[in-house]
């Protein structure tokens, strides 16, 4: 009889460490909004299958974070705002400013108020003053109202009762939300525990901060991805702080769930031959990475066909025994484990496909589709005679909210359609090593992350460096003050080394990495400089001046520009813009605002977007050819007067169902002929317009001249854009990521 085909789910939860140590403060809320929701909510999902199995991996300093809101001891800027009773003109416009932080068409628009408060804050554009007390009190009811567990939403009888009020909210009824989100919170840790008592789950850990393991081991390992990578300016080799991380997180973990964890995922899935001894002599079976690190480390090339489906499946999809006395260099030996550590190697498309592809689908299509590609794994594997295990392993929190309805009938359709499945079944990773040790080795593993296969989120820029000696020339003053004390208080050394291992967390280097950005960057920023300055407070020394100038300049974000100035770019598709378009308005793709990125780098390269008196202008450039993907831009573009679009050619009708983004109208690119404009009808589908668009395409630029007379438009009026590239009329990938861009045309002789 031969052998289903093994899937393991691995869901990873993160949020950076939060916690501020001058004042205590928790810099933003994630820890407490994601806990009150998605924690929760996957974990109560996953309890109505009992049959599936999975595995989820918590970091301690996340862990530390739920619990101590949990408790009523954890206090954020938007908790502290939203138990006021009245809010000074400096609250409101932080209120107006954050507390639309959701995913705007998939979260706030379904709800008639939030969106309405949305439009209203569209229109006042910045102007906190001209809102009432009522509008910031529905405002705070309604951000939190979203941020907590869907079910309760719907069969809470307290909370439905507020959703179905919709506004009106009183200090009382924003009470009521906060006292259920910190009930989530409380269950969160006991709900994980239940699930892995009664066999339905494992529970993993990672090093207690979420550092990046090879470069604590040493900065240089970065160099062995990518030679050649600039370096900061010190030296930095600490694999005793490797150890005290892994020790660290391995002791919580025990402490919170009861038992040794057996697994771990290194944070980002960043790994090197160094940090195997560290994690067997902490008694860790078995470890987690990325497909990219499998192939380097074998000497394999990943061959995937046009769907991406693998050509040779069978080297990725089992566990491989590592060979720990590789990195035995500077840990004293421990105990040789038999069998011998493993690890296994996510399958970074199917990954991807749920965390960035699927949300664009219905559910069932989504659900249908990944199981229809394990279905082409186990036919490709075309070996009866050996188990295989697929490994999907992603963020269990940041995707969902782009999903429709949270993603809950993607995962209802998927868990139910595998319970049912005789050909897969669903494991907990421990479970299948138990059962089937790895019949292959790896003598050598590569060094690098989940991301690029390399480490260079984390290191290489100006930026990113300038961390990294900072922190060096902190931890450097500390050893020098410990050697020099005798008798040094242990409680003192025990803070002071604390805040050195909280600045060596992924998530500080990952915010001043180019290609993320988060809109509270200065944040990030002078929280970490805060730690280490802290430092200092708690030695009894005097901060040094050079702790107190920002890291990152605050300047305009790297992935934003905003139109300057008129337009009237020839239309010629060229590789590189010319300077017709140095006034226009750019965006480019900027990573989620978690620990989620795709595993290869977005297609879409950037977009330009600009006006003059009488025309739109746009430029979309792509890192690859157009040619297998549609390619459109969706226009959110409300005419100033009744004026109606000419020329409706009503026979040539397209149903699409519900527009993407809330957009009104549609230009699609029609390789070897130009661009159709279409606009959406009341039904949701798409009439096409008889007008005078230009459009010039290259292999991977796409210019289009829209004239402002066509979209009933004038200086004055506001525009919103997206670019997007779609397959199989699903949306793979677009810039913006989330809603429409909106800017205004503005009348240049007035500003």
């Amino acid at each position: 009889m031969s052998h289903p085909l093994y899937v393991a789910f691995v869901w990873h939860m993160h949020q950076p460490y939060y916690r501020e140590y001058t004042g205590g403060e928790y810099v933003l809320p994630w820890a407490r909004l994601h806990g009150a929701k998605e924690y929760i909510h996957m974990a109560q999902i996953l309890a109505q299958y009992p049959a599936i199995k999975a595995t989820f991996n918590f970091v301690p300093s996340l862990v530390e974070q739920i619990l101590a809101y949990a408790h009523g001891e954890a206090v954020d800027r938007a908790l502290a705002l939203s138990r006021q009773h009245a809010w000074s003109d400096d609250d409101k416009a932080y209120l107006l400013a954050f507390f639309f932080s959701a995913n705007w068409e998939k979260v706030i628009r379904p709800y008639p108020r939030y969106n309405q408060l949305l439009a209203l804050r569209h229109q006042v554009r910045g102007g906190h003053q001209l809102l009432s007390d009522d509008f910031y009190r529905d405002l705070v009811a309604w951000f939190n109202l979203v941020w907590i567990d869907p079910l309760a939403l719907e069969d809470d009888p307290e909370v439905l009762a507020l959703v179905e009020k919709g506004q009106g909210f009183t200090h009382g009824d924003i009470e009521l939300v906060l006292r259920k989100q910190q009930e989530h919170l409380a269950r969160v840790i006991p709900l994980y525990n239940d699930l892995r008592d009664r066999g339905q789950i494992e529970l993993t850990t990672s090093p207690y901060y979420h550092p990046i393991l090879p470069l604590l081991t040493d900065l240089e390992t970065a160099l062995r991805a990518s030679p050649g990578l600039p370096l900061p300016g010190v030296s930095f080799r600490h694999i005793e702080d490797v150890m005290e991380q892994v020790r660290r997180g391995v002791e919580a973990h025990r402490r919170h769930f009861g038992e040794a964890p057996r697994g771990l995922w290194p944070s980002e899935g960043a790994v090197c031959p160094e940090m195997l001894p560290v994690l067997e002599r902490h008694g860790i079976r078995w470890f987690a990475t990325d497909e990219a690190i499998l192939a380097r480390s074998l000497g394999v090339k990943i061959d995937r066909d046009p769907a991406g489906h693998l050509n040779n499946p069978r080297f990725l999809y089992q566990p491989y025994a590592m060979s720990v006395e590789t990195g035995r260099t500077a840990v004293s030996p421990g105990p040789t484990r038999d069998p011998p550590m493993a690890a296994i190697f996510r399958d970074h498309t199917l990954s991807d496909r749920i965390g960035f592809v699927y949300q664009g689908m219905s559910g069932q299509d989504a659900a249908e589709d990944l199981i229809g590609r394990l279905h082409i794994i186990r036919e490709r594997l075309d070996d009866p005679d050996h188990p295989y295990l697929v490994s999907i392993i992603l963020d269990g929190e940041n995707c969902w909210e782009s999903y429709p309805d949270y993603g809950d009938p993607f995962l209802h359709h998927l868990y139910q359609r595998l319970t049912e499945e005789e050909a897969i079944q669903t494991v907990t990773v421990s479970e299948y090593l138990e059962q089937y040790p790895p019949r292959q080795a790896i003598s050598r593993l590569a060094t690098g992350s989940w991301i690029g296969g390399n480490l260079e989120t984390w290191i290489g820029e100006a930026e990113q460096n300038q961390a990294w000696e900072t922190l060096a020339q902190v931890r450097r003053e500390l050893v020098a003050w410990q050697n020099a004390t005798a008798g040094a208080s242990l409680d003192v050394l025990a803070e002071a080394w604390r805040q050195i291992y909280i600045a060596e967390g992924s998530d500080w280097f990952w915010w001043y990495y180019s290609h993320n950005v988060s809109g509270q960057d200065h944040l990030f920023d002078c929280a970490f400089r805060d730690h280490l300055a802290s430092v200092y407070f708690i030695i009894g020394r005097p901060v040094p001046p050079w702790l107190t100038e920002p890291i990152r300049a605050i300047a305009e974000p790297r992935d934003y520009r905003s139109p300057h100035a008129y337009i009237t770019p020839h239309l010629v598709a060229g590789e590189e813009s010319s300077l017709e378009w140095a006034g226009a308005g750019l965006l480019e793709p900027t990573a989620s605002t978690g620990a989620m990125q795709p595993a290869e780098a977005t297609l879409l390269r950037r977009l330009y977007f600009g006006y003059n008196p009488s025309s739109l202008f746009f430029r979309l450039e792509s890192r690859s050819a157009f040619g297998p993907y549609q390619v459109s831009l969706f226009l959110q573009a409300e005419a100033e007067s009744d004026q109606q679009p000419l020329f409706l050619t009503l026979e040539e009708e397209v149903e699409v169902g519900q527009t993407p983004f809330g957009a009104n109208w549609r230009v699609d690119l029609v390789p070897g002929f130009g661009a159709t404009l279409r606009l959406a009808s009341q039904r949701g589908s798409w009439l096409e317009v008889e007008s005078s668009v230009e459009s010039t395409a290259g292999e991977r630029v796409w210019e289009v001249c829209l004239p402002l007379e066509v979209l009933g438009l004038s200086l004055g009026s506001q525009v919103g854009v997206a670019a997007t590239l779609g397959r199989d009329d699903q949306i793979i990938e677009s810039i913006p990521s989330q809603a429409l861009h909106c800017f205004t045309l503005a009348d240049r002789e007035d500003v």
